[in-house]
This record gives C-alpha cells, structure tokens and sequence, in this order.
C-alpha cells in the first residue's frame, strides 16, 4: 500500500514538475543542464514554497524524468551533493541560499563566464537572454563531445576562449550576426530610453556616435601617461610621501595652466591636479611603493603601452564612483557633445535629471548646490586627464570637449550605455 502511495505521489510530482519547466507540453529533454541548475538551484527553492522533504523528493523525481529522457548531464543535477548542499543553505537563511546558488552557479561548467569583451548583467533584456540561453547550450554540447574537459586544468581559459569565440561569430539565432554584436546594440537601446525625459534629451546628440564602430586616439589621457612615464622604474617619495620636488616642478613645465599664479607649487599638495593622477594610480594599482620608492606595478607597464586600456582607466575615473557622478557624467557629456556650454547652464540643464533621479541622504530633494558640486568633481577631473579644453582659463568661460576628450567622451557612455545591468 505504502509503495502505491508514493508511485501516485511521484506520478503527481512529475506532472507538477513538467507543468512548471515545459508548460508548453515540450519533451522534457529540450531543457539544458544551466536550466535545470536554475531550478533545482534557485527556483525549487525560492518559488515553490515546498518544505526539505518535497524538495528533495522534487530533485530525485526530476533526476528520473531526465535519465528516462537520455539528458545525462542534466540529471546527475538533480543527484548531485552541490544541489543538496544549495537547498540546504535555502532552508538556512535567504542570504545564505542566494551565496550558495551563486557560488555553484560559478562553478559549473556551462555556466558562460564573463569575457573582456562582455560581462552578463543580473538583469537582461531579450537578446542578452537569448545569447546566454544559446551559449549555455553550446556549452554543454562542447563538454559532452569532449570538445571541453571540465577536470583539465587549462579549462577555464579555454572556456572562455570558447566563449569569446561564439560571441563574437555570425550566428543562426542572431539572422546571421555576432551574438555580441546584438547584446551591445540592445543594451545601448535601453540605456538611451531610461527615464527622465530631460536626460534623454541630453543624450540624443550623441547616440549616433555611439552607434559607429570605436576606436582608440593615438595618444589618450596624456598627463597619466606622462606621469607613469616619469615614475618608470622608480622614484623617490618626500618624507611626507609625495611626490619628488623634481617631478613636481616637472609637471608645473609641462601643464603651466595648473598652477597659473605664484611662482610655481613647491609641492605636490601645492598641485592638486597633480596629486590627483597620483591618486588616480594608486587606486588603479597601476604604482607599487616600497618604503619610500615608488615605482610602476605590472598593471602600469601594461597601461603605459596599451592606449585603450588606459583610456578605460581614465574613463572609469571621469565617471566617479557613486551612481549620482555617473549619472551626471553621462548627462554633462551628452550636453557637450554638440557644443561648449557655460558652466552654470551646464548644471541648470542637468539638475532636473538628478533631482528626478537621487535625494539627499536624509530623504530630502538634491539641491543645485549638491548639482553644483558634482559639477566641480567632473570639470576637475576632466581638466587632469586633458579632456575637457584648456585654452580658456577665466572660470566663467564654456566649458568644451577637447580634441582626446570627444574620443574619450565616447569611452565613457559605452561604458555606461554597453555595461551590465544590475537593476531594472
């Protein structure tokens, strides 16, 4: 009686089972090994509201439907001491439940890793979806031909050169284009149509040159090139850890506008824009410093001879860190785009966009003082890496875009237009 009773439960299971992963009454083994992952590792757990036992009882009910199917890999899933250990975790705390899905998903082999050319956003829109969905696939195709080996110790990178491989080669399922070429196009789409109205207007100038192919200057963000190439193998800091007197006075040749009264800075504390590159490498790691030498790490080295990858560095710099100098650098560099603005028009048209987007810490509206000094921070920062012109030194004059900055300019919105989406 008692095996009757359970061959009618998991009769029941495996119609709930079918109802909720191929509601369209597919075959069951059309389902990849990353979906049934999904489930077993997250969905079963956070959506089904089943307690310890019917979820266990759900998992080797599946893993029986799957090995009826042929789908190997996919039911040794549903058996494996990773999916009892991520279930375990869910019943723990969410949190918890949350870190073991993603460490295990991190771990599997068809999960699509993150390449240079594409991090995978939390959020997706339709064609990222279907890119990940279809490289999932292949994936699994690989590691089950024995294309891919999982337990050789070169698989990571051969994983992703996999990866970088497909994405980047005219596909089927894209009408006979690169995957990556359609998650860039789609995520700028939904980066120029995020509310408010006002920012779009901002950006509509420069979503053209978003469009067209990007290609780094000859020379970009000159002063952190010049300043890595002054430290080289190696200088000698000040007792109080600055940079050495010769240096400073240096740069004061070479950028007479940073210091334009006096005669000259005596110190890099004396040259703020200065100590601001400093600072600029030593978040980067592009300096190492051992006592009092300072000198390039390996990073800098690379960056020194790569000029896109340093314009990437001077790229994320210009952006800021939070996501309210982000936002006003995308707007201030869509307003630019066209033509030099005034200082106080640039913060007028772009204060309705942040007051619409951010409030103060204490709840209440942005003010334009908080607009304002956002403004300080971009222009600042822009002037040290040579992006914004120079030849105007009266604060009152407009502010314009110069020759490495449009180039750069470009950099920065694909970083933000091109980027993973962490939220809706």
């Amino acid at each position: 009686m008692e095996e009757v009773i359970t061959l009618v439960a998991d009769k029941s299971m495996a119609q709930r089972l079918l109802g909720w992963l191929v509601p369209d009454g597919a075959a069951l083994g059309v389902l990849s090994a990353a979906e049934i992952e999904r489930f077993c590792w997250y969905e079963l757990p956070r959506k089904w509201h089943a307690d310890t036992l019917e979820q266990r009882r759900a998992v080797a009910v599946l893993g029986d439907l799957l090995a009826g199917a042929g789908r190997v890999r996919a039911a040794a899933v549903c058996t494996s001491t990773i999916t009892a250990q991520v279930l375990e975790a869910w019943q723990c705390s969410e949190e918890a439940g949350f870190a073991a899905y993603r460490k295990a998903a991190g771990a599997s082999p068809t999960t699509p890793p993150d390449v240079p050319e594409l991090s995978w956003g939390q959020v997706m829109g339709i064609q990222e979806a279907l890119a990940r969905a279809n490289l999932e696939r292949r994936l699994e195709q690989a590691l089950d031909e024995g294309e891919l080996a999982p337990e050789a110790r070169t698989f990571p990178a051969a994983r992703r050169r996999f990866a970088q491989h497909w994405l980047t080669t005219a596909q089927p399922v894209f009408d006979g284009r690169a995957p990556l070429e359609g998650v860039r196009r789609e995520r700028r789409e939904l980066w120029a149509e995020a509310p408010p109205a006002e920012r779009r207007a901002l950006l509509a100038a420069v979503l053209p040159a978003l469009e067209e192919s990007s290609t780094a200057p000859v020379d970009t963000a000159e002063p952190l090139r010049w300043l890595l190439e002054q430290i080289g193998d190696g200088v000698t800091l000040t007792q109080a850890g600055y940079l050495p007197r010769e240096l400073v006075a240096a740069a004061f040749d070479r950028y007479p506008h940073w210091y334009p009264i006096g005669k000259g800075p005596r110190s890099e504390a004396d040259l703020f824009q200065l100590a601001a590159l400093h600072e600029l490498a030593r978040t980067h790691r592009l300096v190492t410093k051992r006592h009092r030498t300072l000198k390039l790490s390996a990073a800098g080295r690379v960056q020194l001879t790569d000029h896109q990858l340093r314009q990437h560095t001077a790229a994320l710099s210009w952006l800021g860190t939070t996501a309210a100098e982000r936002q006003f650098a995308e707007c201030a560099l869509g307003a630019l785009w066209p033509e030099p603005r005034l200082r106080r028009d640039l913060r007028d048209v772009i204060h309705p966009v942040l007051a619409a987007c951010f409030s103060r810490g204490d709840g209440a509206a942005m003010e334009v003082e908080d607009t304002e000094r956002l403004l300080w921070r971009f222009w600042h920062t822009g002037r040290e890496l040579g992006y914004l012109d120079e030849r105007e030194r009266v604060i009152d004059a407009p502010i314009s875009l110069s020759a490495t900055g449009r180039p750069a300019a470009l950099a920065v919105l694909r970083l933000l237009a091109e980027g993973p989406r962490d939220h809706i």
